[in-house]
């Protein structure tokens, strides 16, 4: 069936789309149930709207007769409907039943089109100016979505599409894919973008064409995490694309580079968004560096002397009760003289200990300090390990907008974990400073690589241009659990020697699995180590029966059974904040443990009790295992990992998995595949970008 209806009532919304909700077909008013999903409808419908829904009539063990939407698309109301619309919907405030009423009994049929004017003034007589306002940006708003839905299905393209679409462009999204369909591609694929294109008439040989191929291998290559490609591979991906000739293909590229979509960048290509991102970094590096990036206001912050700096150790051991070795002397020394720099070393070297003694020095200096790290559990961990306040970097570019934290004093900024940074991280980083700030990146390039575009980190640890120290000495307490030993291995691209496992005991072990026997191995060990409470399971991947959801979903089903539970979550579970929610106080990766179920979720996240509303579940999961993305940056006593062949499976991500955990590591599965990613060219190194050539011109 397919029925154009009216919303009467929402009973439920998808977390992320889709809903279950009532309406009323406009021939003969009869009232239905509807249950869509986030695919069929991106947004969760609102009161008063009218929508065309196709599907089927199904019987509801418990609720009867309900449609299942196959096909769902948002209209403007026409005739006296506008009068249940704007009463009900959420878009008119003000505007109930007595105004909409007033309003189509003045105007009838002509309301429509001075809506369409955009012009609130008719209306103000009515309804005074503000409310006059609301109603005209309410229409613009509905009328703009519903052309965008009808614009994306006429030309069989996801109406997921829609609420990006309408967020860059809003009241000119239509004119805007009209005019070229090829900026599609910023939302969508190469094939979907050239169909649409096609059937709207655009020839092979169209400019529109030629260039949005250019721009569509830049989107491939950022998809894959590259900022750079070589000229002649670049050619070769706009042949595919295109299906044509070598000199077709190099006509699109000569008009790519004339509307400065694309840009030469040594014996290669980049496109516009990620070279200027990189040429800025590049460029702020060397004025940095240079003695270029002072600031005139009269500084309190001094430059210490060797003898100041001593004493600064000195007192620094005393209080600590250790001895800085040479090499954290030269990284504090670097980090309070230089005003940008780099601090790398693998684990238990003594990265946090060089990063108090910092705080320290720049105290002594007159200066002050502002650490932040990419996820909160890892801003937790800096803040615990230094004994000063730290915050996620999204925290941080936060405060600066909203003027909460002025910059003009000269801070030291330091990013821990900085291997995560993608290119656009940093580069927003940067923006955010100003002359006479320094910044000071601490990491490990052999761990994982970010998530987004770009190697912003290891271009900086490459080469001479950047001040760099490495910590290489691992600490006698570090090294006593066997851990640094097997992590510098695996770093190096050894295959270490793994002890057999013997449960509860220092060191890294493996157990050889199938990988249907993974799971039931992992709860074996889980169990014998003492239980969920002791060790965290860290994953290459979400997706298989050994990935994290499958593992969190056979914990679920068999720890939960008798417990209270709300949906889905059950009391004792761990759960895994997944976004920064600073309403919520709740930041991407704190782990957290459902203390109550019923009612409402409350949940433990790092002894602070918290009650999650139901429409923020999105944005939590369950956490007996978690990726070692999300794992990243965080340290466990005990750590468990699942081996089995993958294309995320590589040296980086084991080497990060072995250095989350603070005693001991099983790793379980594959021990081919363990070897193999060992020995193979770890992934980060495949990535091809533009930064080391930007640094070195």
């Amino acid at each position: 069936m397919s029925q154009t209806v009216i919303v009467e009532t929402i009973l439920s919304e998808g977390l992320h789309g889709g809903a279950i909700f009532s309406a009323s077909t406009l021939e003969g008013g009869k009232k239905h149930r509807f249950v869509a999903s986030s695919e069929v409808m991106p947004r969760a419908p609102l009161l008063g709207e009218v929508w065309e829904i196709g599907g089927t009539i199904k019987n509801h063990h418990q609720y009867g007769p309900q449609v299942e939407a196959k096909t769902a698309l948002l209209k403007r109301p026409s005739g006296r409907l506008i009068v249940q619309t704007l009463a009900r919907s959420k878009k008119f405030p003000g505007i109930g039943e007595a105004k909409s009423k007033k309003l189509w009994d003045t105007f009838g049929e002509d309301l429509y089109q001075m809506l369409e004017a955009r012009d609130p003034k008719p209306f103000t007589d009515l309804l005074g100016d503000e409310i006059a306002q609301v109603l005209v940006e309410g229409w613009d708003e509905l009328a703009v979505a519903a052309d965008v839905y009808h614009w994306l299905d006429e030309r069989a393209l996801p109406l997921y599409l829609a609420n990006k679409i309408i967020a860059i462009w809003g009241s000119e999204a239509v004119a805007k894919m009209v005019d070229n369909p090829y900026r599609l591609l910023a939302f969508t694929s190469w094939k979907q973008a050239d169909a649409a294109a096609r059937a709207m008439g655009i020839k092979d040989d169209d400019e529109r064409r030629l260039v949005g191929a250019a721009d569509a291998t830049v989107y491939r290559r950022l998809d894959a995490s590259h900022t750079w490609t070589q000229t002649q591979e670049f050619l070769d991906e706009l042949q595919s694309l295109l299906g044509c000739d070598s000199d077709t293909a190099q006509e699109a590229l000569r008009g790519a580079q004339e509307t400065h979509a694309v840009v030469s960048a040594g014996t290669g290509l980049q496109g516009i968004g990620p070279s200027s991102m990189e040429a800025y970094a590049a460029k702020m590096a060397h004025n940095m560096i240079g003695g270029g990036y002072k600031s005139e206001k009269l500084s309190f912050r001094k430059d210490l002397d060797d003898t100041e700096l001593e004493a600064v150790f000195n007192d620094f051991n005393a209080k600590e009760s250790i001895t800085l070795n040479d090499a954290q002397k030269s990284a504090v020394t670097m980090a309070v003289t230089s005003p940008l720099s780099v601090l790398t070393g693998g684990a238990g070297v003594g990265k946090t200990t060089v990063l108090k003694a910092i705080h320290a020095a720049t105290k002594a200096a007159g200066g002050f300090v502002v650490q932040m790290a990419l996820a909160g559990r890892a801003a937790k961990r800096m803040s615990e390990a230094t004994g000063e306040p730290a915050m996620t970097i999204q925290n941080f570019f936060n405060e600066v907008d909203r003027g909460q934290m002025i910059l003009d004093d000269e801070p030291t900024l330091i990013i821990d974990e900085a291997s995560m940074l993608d290119l656009p991280t940093l580069y927003r980083i940067m923006r955010h400073m100003i002359p006479g700030s320094r910044l000071l990146l601490v990491g490990d390039p052999a761990q994982l690589p970010p998530i987004g575009f770009g190697l912003a980190f290891h271009a900086f640890c490459e080469g001479n241009v950047i001040p760099r120290v490495e910590l290489t000495e691992v600490h006698r307490q570090a090294a006593s659990t066997g851990i640094p030993q097997v992590s510098i291995d695996v770093r190096h691209g050894i295959v270490p020697e793994l002890w057999d496992y013997e449960g509860k005991g220092p060191g890294v072990s493996f157990i050889d699995a199938k990988k249907d026997e993974i799971v039931n191995c992992i709860m074996d060990v889980v169990n014998d180590l003492g239980g969920m409470e002791e060790c965290q399971i860290v994953g290459a991947v979400k997706a298989g029966p050994a990935g994290t959801k499958g593992i969190n979903s056979v914990f679920h089903k068999l720890l939960t059974p008798g417990r209270s539970e709300r949906l889905g979550y059950a009391e004792g579970e761990p759960v895994i904040w997944t976004v920064n929610d600073y309403d919520l106080g709740l930041l991407n990766g704190s782990l957290g443990t459902v203390k109550r179920a019923v009612g409402e979720l409350e949940i433990e996240f790092d002894g602070e009790m918290k009650i999650i509303p139901d429409d923020a579940l999105r944005d939590m999961e369950h956490a007996y295992a978690i990726t070692c993305h999300k794992a990243q940056g965080s340290q466990f006593k005990r750590v468990i990992v699942p081996v089995f062949h993958s294309k995320l499976l590589d040296r980086t991500l084991l080497y990060t998995a072995i250095t989350r955990a603070q005693f001991q590591v099983v790793l379980i599965g594959d021990r081919k595949a363990f070897e193999a990613a060992v020995v193979a060219e770890p992934n980060p190194s495949r990535r091809q970008t533009g930064l080391q050539a930007h640094l070195q011109s």
